[in-house]
């Protein structure tokens, strides 16, 4: 009895020995583990990419946007274009003129500048002040239907047979509805092709021949010109009314050519802020009023 519980104190001994050595083992793998760096897969780098990136998002795509990005283009009314040439004609090299006479020209233009500086802008001032806006507006456009027949034959000339048209029926239309033109209802009507407001005139017309400047010319009163521009005028004396009612009752020339005056003075009002802007920022005012002017005829002929 004593001999079996020896034996039975043995194998207690040594399943206790063996579950110590079996524990002891796995703490031991489980600290070696805790230790151990984890080993982690290779990964390549992806393909570098040769597509531009896009200047919208910023981000590569295989659809990106072409190096010059996307080309908005705005759809500029004529006055905005001519205002843009006007601003911006330093910007690129400029359309030359002839000026053999710059001499000449330029005592006319100090001439002119101190006609328009003291003389025309006050009295123009005055003007403003004691008449109303309606008025002045009046006038104008009576004096704008009364050009009719210069703006009329000009379109004639350079074949532009729908602009005669639509000239026609504004003429018709201001006349009847707009009492006698003080009234311009027909700027309210959308016409079948667009006209500009200030139409056509001989000088644009001998443009659109195909005949060139000439030599630039100032002349007094006027400001900037050039023989194509004066043959111009010469031409559009013949369709003013002035010339009309002088053969027909053989009023005075200086009756007749006072009224007219009288309605260009009306018009200053389109006329001297322009000229004040352009002078105030030229160095030289002269070469700079030159080439605005010869751009901005250019721009006319080309509409």
């Amino acid at each position: 009895m004593e001999k079996q519980h020896t034996v039975l104190g043995k194998v207690l001994f040594l399943v206790l020995l063996f579950a110590l050595s079996l524990g002891a083992g796995l703490t031991a793998q489980a600290a070696e583990n805790e230790g151990a760096v984890t080993a982690r897969p290779i990964v390549a780098n992806p393909p570098k990419s040769n597509a531009t990136p896009s200047s919208v998002y910023g981000q590569t795509s295989s659809k990106s946007l072409p190096m010059d990005g996307i080309v908005v283009k705005e759809n500029k009314s004529l006055d905005m274009q001519i205002e843009d040439e006007l601003d911006d004609y330093d910007d690129e090299p400029v359309q030359s003129i002839a000026d053999p006479l710059e001499g000449w020209n330029r005592f006319w233009f100090g001439f002119n500048d101190i006609f328009y500086v003291y003389v025309a802008k006050p009295a123009y001032t005055a003007w403003e002040t004691i008449t109303p806006h309606q008025v002045r507006e009046g006038l104008s456009n009576f004096w704008h239907n009364l050009l009719f027949p210069m703006r009329f034959v000009n379109n004639l000339l350079q074949f532009r047979f729908m602009e005669a048209g639509v000239e026609f029926a504004r003429f018709i239309a201001n006349s009847t509805a707009g009492m006698g033109g003080f009234i311009d209802v027909a700027k309210y009507k959308k016409p079948v092709v667009p006209v500009h407001p200030e139409g056509e005139d001989f000088g644009q017309t001998l443009g659109r021949w195909g005949i060139p400047h000439g030599c630039y010319l100032v002349w007094p009163f006027i400001g900037p010109s050039s023989v194509r521009e004066t043959f111009g005028w010469a031409g559009d004396y013949f369709a003013y009314p002035g010339f009309a009612v002088g053969y027909a009752w053989k009023a005075p020339w200086y009756v007749i050519s006072g009224i007219e005056v009288g309605f260009f003075f009306n018009d200053l009002d389109d006329v001297l802020p322009t000229y004040m802007s352009i002078r105030d920022a030229a160095v030289d005012p002269y070469i700079m009023m030159r080439e605005a002017w010869v751009r901005y005829r250019a721009i006319q002929v080309a509409r």
